[in-house]
């Protein structure tokens, strides 16, 4: 660990998938870095989660050891999405090819997919216990003058001092409400869709609906549509169903509301004999949850002096791309990256350069790289949405197929060795 006079430290907040990610990038290049969770075990809301092959890429690229982790609990996937019309009333079951439209994201077990917890619980195993503090929930962060440390205070009347923070908590972002007061793109923005989750055995699926859940579907139709994919090595069936919500205010930020099922199947009732088999396996009570993004209100930038936001807390997405886990592994990197070379710059700088100076300029360098290509996914899941539930673009089945793999194929052919490039010029341009 680098702890020279011309070391600093950093302060990540908020330890779900992307701040523990961000947290062991640090780590691995001998940055004192310090989780801080608000809760009093680390967890992850909700169930299933999919990675393009680039964020493993990046996964690798920040600690070896996390893409061993993914890959010992990721389920192989066909290497395509599919979708379907799932209002029809024919059993789509009987066709030769069930799915109406279908993009390949460049080959087999292109996009595996995760249990989340399981994922979390191997991100924790890896990180040092001396680097985690549980039941941290940050009050503020209070920046006392060019050369002091930033100093963090706790709801629990504790304090940290850090270098740099790093805010990685989530939609909600305590972070992002410090460092931009009480403006609009402070708060999360109501997208006006309400998904309904659940987790399904693979074997009384398989023998209820069929073979059909075996592999990745979404299932279309007028105001809803419906994903479901293979999770936890193929032992579990990741169902989501998605209803738009036309009301101004949603339910709340972050937190699931347990509804019946019979709420959710009355909204299907119409579909086709595929999704009405899929609802009635769905347990008795069903976790509601209101999806929020930062679309409305996008922030005019991520660096804020020696604090900056990750993840959901800088550009929280709705889930219509399945995308945004990897942007906050991107992101990740992208920091890792100008941080490791703001350390690097002090370690061969004169004494004249200040460690203010040389992260400031590492963060700087992180929103240059990252800002444009988040904001635009959290903009195109807005879009994506509107068309799984109008079953289709403007121009009909050609235009849907061309659209959805342009979107996707923006996401997953992102070229990950030149972002590291990028990051690294951008840092010495900051300087």
């Amino acid at each position: 660990m680098n702890n020279g006079p011309e070391s600093f430290n950093v302060a990540v907040v908020g330890g779900g998938i992307v701040g523990l990610h961000v947290a062991l990038g640090l780590l691995k290049r001998n940055i004192p870095t310090t989780v801080f969770e608000r809760t009093a075990q680390f967890r992850e809301i909700g169930a299933g989660l999919g990675f393009p092959k680039v964020a493993v890429d990046c996964m690798r690229a920040l600690d070896p050891r996390i893409a061993d982790a993914f890959d010992r609990i990721a389920a192989s996937s066909t290497g395509s999405l599919r979708w379907a019309d799932g209002y029809t009333q024919e059993d789509i079951r009987l066709r030769g090819r069930p799915h109406d439209y279908e993009v390949t994201a460049g080959g087999p077990d292109s996009f595996p997919g995760c249990h989340r917890a399981q994922l979390l619980d191997g991100l924790v195993a890896l990180a040092p216990p001396e680097a985690l503090k549980l039941n941290k929930e940050l009050d503020n962060i209070e920046d006392r003058g060019p050369d002091e440390k930033l100093l963090l205070q706790f709801r629990d009347g504790t304090t940290a001092e850090a270098d740099v923070v790093i805010g990685c908590d989530g939609i909600k972002s305590r972070v992002r409400r410090v460092v931009v007061g009480d403006a609009p793109a402070a708060y999360p923005q109501y997208s006006h869709q309400v998904s309904y989750r659940a987790l399904l055995d693979m074997g009384q699926a398989v023998a209820a609906v069929g073979d059909i859940v075996r592999g990745q579907l979404m299932y279309l139709g007028p105001g809803a549509h419906i994903n479901t994919y293979p999770v936890a090595g193929h032992t579990m069936v990741n169902v989501v169903a998605f209803v738009h919500d036309p009301d101004e205010r949603g339910g709340p930020v972050g937190g699931g509301v347990s509804v019946a099922k019979g709420d959710v199947f009355e909204t299907f009732a119409g579909w086709g004999p595929v999704v009405r088999a899929l609802i009635a396996l769905l347990p008795d009570r069903v976790d509601s949850w209101a999806i929020y993004d930062t679309h409305d209100h996008p922030l005019s930038t991520y660096a804020h002096g020696r604090i900056a936001l990750a993840g959901d807390a800088a550009h929280g997405a709705s889930p219509h791309h399945g995308a945004g886990a990897s942007m906050g592994v991107e992101d990740a990197l992208c920091l890792a990256t100008a941080l490791a070379e703001a350390a690097g710059s002090l370690r061969d700088a004169p004494p004249a350069s200040s460690k203010r100076e040389a992260v400031a300029a590492a963060i700087r360098a992180y929103d240059a790289v990252r800002r444009e290509r988040t904001q635009w996914v959290v903009r195109s899941s807005r879009v994506a949405v509107d068309m799984f539930q109008q079953s289709g673009a403007e121009g009909g089945r050609d235009g849907f197929q061309t659209e959805l793999s342009e979107r996707s194929h923006r996401i997953w052919d992102f070229d990950w060795q030149g972002m590291v490039r990028e990051t690294v010029d951008a840092f010495h341009k900051e300087q």
